[in-house]
């Protein structure tokens, strides 16, 4: 969606294009575009007028014509303005088309018509439902009493700065901006936000849209301001889009997350959440040492969970054993003998992912609850296929677990020598080397359990300013 930068740029396209000239007829080709007007009230108010000037309120164009007469547009998606000259056919997705006294038609255009035109004037367009909810932008905005207005509020801070109400201008290109500027993980709950913070957040507001509106906006995707022009501020994003990429700041790779329904994308060491509980997934093959980390922390009375012991207890479940049985023409009884299984899918490793399609949602779903009921300061999960799983959205640090190989075939063969191969086979199959470039931190279990207890303390220890 065009955000304030974008419309600014749209504003300024269209001022020479639109100052001075009269409307002698109205194209009304998609009536849904018009709210709250009928459309021959819409047009017969509006032709005849001269276009004295045009404004612009957070994401609102607003025209303003002779006969203190007002015309109110917000873009939504992919609305557009483009001038077409005598000789050229309107656009593909013309919604509206306003004919001018000097021969040449505004086309707004709208592929997915979500953008709305509204016919008023200069006593009442301010009090117009769109125009009056809106808060002040963050040029006119106040630190303190953005901090007085959410002092309650628990929503994470991402949506908050996407409320048009509170303050009006960024969308989700610049919050994810604004948030990486100011160091705020995108869930941080508004109320945790201090006046210090806040504060950033406005300098930062107004010196990216500033930059962005000098740029012309951003070009996103479909998005483009005009005819033949490109925002150029979309090569000087910082966080929005990079999903993966390295942060420029500290090297680590941004994340994407949905919050509010809304695609955010952060660093995770320099966007880090504070407050209770702290969401750890411990992950890895088998055979490096995640059980024993997960039953070194339950005797330090940290609230741990395994999602192995889950699938075990899903593997006893009637409904669970009849739907593999179905789906892989298996004969499981009273319990799906995990073995067996291995085997099949060794032999069908095609069927992995149908295996996993079963299970993961039911495994995801009970974690997430069992996390959701803590109120400890940590939590812990062994989540062997954390990005398999999708689960990697749910735990605020990401703690692979890595051993050499030699030492993880050793212990395998001291686990179950007749399984082992079987273990190495499965293991060959996952992504961890790619995996584990992406995790905040890294445990090398070569050594000694004491060794490797020193590094889980070392690593709580670290952790422990992120509850404050």
């Amino acid at each position: 969606m065009p955000e304030l930068p974008e419309v600014e740029t749209v504003k300024n396209v269209l001022l020479p294009i639109v100052k001075g000239r009269k409307i002698t007829q109205i194209d009304i080709l998609r009536s849904s575009i018009i709210k709250n007007n009928p459309k021959d009230i819409f047009s017969h108010g509006l032709i005849g007028e001269t276009i004295l000037d045009v404004s612009r309120i957070g994401k609102f164009l607003i025209f303003h014509l002779t006969n203190e007469k007002v015309m109110i547009s917000h873009l939504r998606m992919e609305g557009k303005y483009f001038e077409i000259l005598e000789n050229e056919k309107p656009t593909k997705y013309a919604r509206v088309i306003f004919h001018f006294d000097n021969g040449h038609r505004l086309c707004y255009d709208d592929s997915r018509t979500f953008g709305m035109l509204k016919l008023s004037s200069e006593s009442q367009y301010l009090k117009e439902k769109e125009i009056a909810q809106l808060g002040p932008e963050p040029f006119f905005a106040d630190a303190k009493t953005l901090k007085e207005k959410t002092i309650h509020s628990h929503t994470p801070i991402k949506s908050t700065l996407l409320d048009q109400t509170l303050m009006t201008g960024l969308g989700n290109i610049y919050a994810d901006e604004v948030c990486y500027a100011c160091h705020i993980h995108p869930l941080t709950e508004t109320n945790k936000i201090s006046l210090s913070q806040w504060e950033d957040i406005v300098i930062n507001a107004r010196r990216i849209l500033n930059e962005a509106i000098a740029s012309g906006g951003s070009t996103i995707r479909s998005y483009h301001p005009g005819k033949g022009i490109d925002g150029n501020f979309q090569t000087s994003l910082l966080a929005y889009g990079k999903k993966d990429e390295p942060c420029p700041r500290c090297g680590h790779y941004f994340r994407f997350i949905k919050v509010g329904g809304r695609g955010s994308t952060f660093c995770p060491h320099c966007q880090i959440r504070h407050g209770k509980p702290i969401k750890v997934a411990i992950f890895g093959p088998s055979g490096v040492g995640k059980s024993v980390i997960l039953q070194y922390l339950a005797k330090q009375n940290y609230a741990t969970i395994s999602a192995d012991e889950v699938v075990n207890q899903l593997y006893e479940r009637k409904e669970i054993i009849d739907k593999i049985n179905k789906l892989f023409n298996l004969s499981f009884d009273n319990k799906i003998d995990k073995a067996l299984l291995r085997q099949y899918l060794i032999d069908h490793p095609k069927d992995i992912r149908k295996l996993n399609n079963l299970i993961h949602p039911l495994v995801k779903k009970e974690i997430e609850q069992y996390i959701n009921k803590q109120k400890m300061d940590f939590v812990f999960a062994e989540v062997p296929l954390l990005f398999e799983a999708k689960m990697e959205n749910d735990f605020d640090i990401w703690l692979a677990v890595d051993i050499n190989q030699d030492q993880q075939i050793e212990r395998l063969n001291k686990r179950n020598k007749k399984s082992a191969q079987d273990i190495k086979t499965i293991n060959s199959y996952s992504k961890f080397d790619i995996y584990k470039k992406k995790a905040d931190f890294v445990i090398n279990n070569n050594t000694d359990l004491k060794s490797l207890y020193k590094q889980i303390d070392n690593l709580i220890n670290k952790w422990q300013d992120r509850l404050n």
